[in-house]
């Protein structure tokens, strides 16, 4: 099989390797990283500048890195259509990369409509569009423009297609994925003492974790008063990690929401604030069930892969994509019904009182975690993108 050349086009907000964040950029790095183990594809990265991800992109014997200097006042996770640097960022590497021959320029997120301006100037059998969040858009516009589109779940695959602008045949599903060793790592006891303490948890107690945004979508209110209702309340404790607004560490009208619902038992419930992905595993290992009750259709979530990862037995709404990634034997599912927090406070009950059961299902997750690694993913990727090529001949 002949080995591909690929373009990855990244947004012009943040860079890539991912020095300052952000879910696409840090997934993209990790496909990077784990394509300089076989060097698999040779790839090409279009990224804005930045002075460490630029120091960092030496080290890449695979991945041809080209950055965009845009003098921005702050780097952020927010993209505007309209963004007065996206069509020079477009123009400066369009004269960068003209004169390659790649077999596809894959557009990873961004103003996907937008990039239609630049994208003309290249043969549509090699744009490929890979959606990362809300897929609605002016999909009239896309179906011009992109000859695939990548979903990161089955649930977004249909999603991309339910308005009957684009033809189910022009998805592809390819699963996101992590670093599952960043997770399937132990920490001392005497760490796990440290982080106990800190957090005002006893030595005895059942651990319950959240981690995620502090925003409605993710049902951290229906958490909250299920746990309430639990009968173990008195040695159990609720972990919320996570803030509104990913690290800035900015109270929010619904974060005083919560902490009102939780005053009543705030001794049971703690709210951590942002805890740096690097250092999360830590916080699994003293946590005993995970909780991921969106109220939303999830896309994805990486967040039930990274506890899947740390050994955790699961408790998931049936939302978006979620149920694709869990089974029946790490975790339990419950629809978003009337019955949502009665359902969830009796899986948190037999939970609970039932340790075998935790350890059963958290074995299993680690199993079935494996099938979401960044491994897998350069294989699934390199997979997707020849089935693509070979359709074209």
């Amino acid at each position: 099989m002949e080995k591909l050349k690929i373009c990855l086009i990244m947004p012009n907000v943040l860079p890539v390797p991912a020095t300052k964040g952000g879910a696409t950029e840090m997934l993209m790095t990790n496909l990077l990283k784990e394509n300089e183990k076989s060097g698999l594809i040779d790839f090409t990265c279009v990224s804005v500048y930045e002075e460490e991800a630029e120091k960092l992109s030496r080290n890449y014997k695979y991945t041809k890195f080209i950055y965009i200097n845009q003098k921005r006042e702050n780097l952020d996770l927010k993209f505007e259509t309209g963004d007065s640097f996206f069509i020079p960022y477009m123009d400066e590497f369009y004269e960068k990369i003209k004169n390659e021959d790649f077999d596809f320029i894959v557009i990873e997120g961004g103003d996907v409509s937008g990039y239609k301006y630049i994208l003309d100037k290249f043969p549509k059998e090699k744009r490929i569009v890979h959606i990362h969040g809300n897929p609605f858009g002016d999909n009239k516009i896309n179906n011009e423009v992109y000859h695939k589109f990548l979903g990161i779940s089955k649930f977004t695959c249909k999603l991309i297609s339910s308005d009957g602008n684009i033809p189910p045949e022009k998805v592809e599903l390819l699963y996101n994925a992590i670093n599952t060793s960043d997770f399937d790592k132990t920490i001392s006891e005497e760490e796990k003492d440290e982080i106990r303490k800190k957090y005002g948890i006893g030595k005895n107690d059942n651990v319950i974790i959240f981690f995620g945004r502090t925003i409605p979508e993710k049902g951290i209110k229906e958490l909250i008063t299920a746990f309430k209702k639990i009968k173990n309340l008195d040695n159990s404790k609720l972990l919320i990690v996570g803030c509104a607004n990913y690290g800035e560490r900015v109270k929010t009208p619904f974060d005083y929401e919560l902490e009102k619902l939780a005053e009543s038992i705030q001794d049971k419930i703690k709210f951590t604030g942002y805890i740096n992905n690097n250092e999360l595993y830590k916080v699994h290992n003293i946590s005993d069930i995970a909780v991921i009750p969106s109220m939303w259709e999830e896309l994805f979530g990486l967040v039930v892969v990274e506890a899947m990862s740390s050994g955790l037995p699961l408790i998931v709404t049936n939302s978006g994509g979620i149920p694709e990634i869990v089974d029946n034997e790490c975790a339990y599912i419950i629809d978003k019904d009337e019955k949502l927090i009665d359902n969830m406070a009796e899986k948190l009950d037999y939970l609970i009182e039932h340790p075998e059961i935790r350890e059963k299902m958290g074995k299993h997750a680690k199993i079935r975690a494996k099938k979401f690694d960044m491994k897998e993913y350069l294989i699934n990727f390199n997979n997707v993108m020849n089935k693509i090529k070979n359709e074209k001949k």
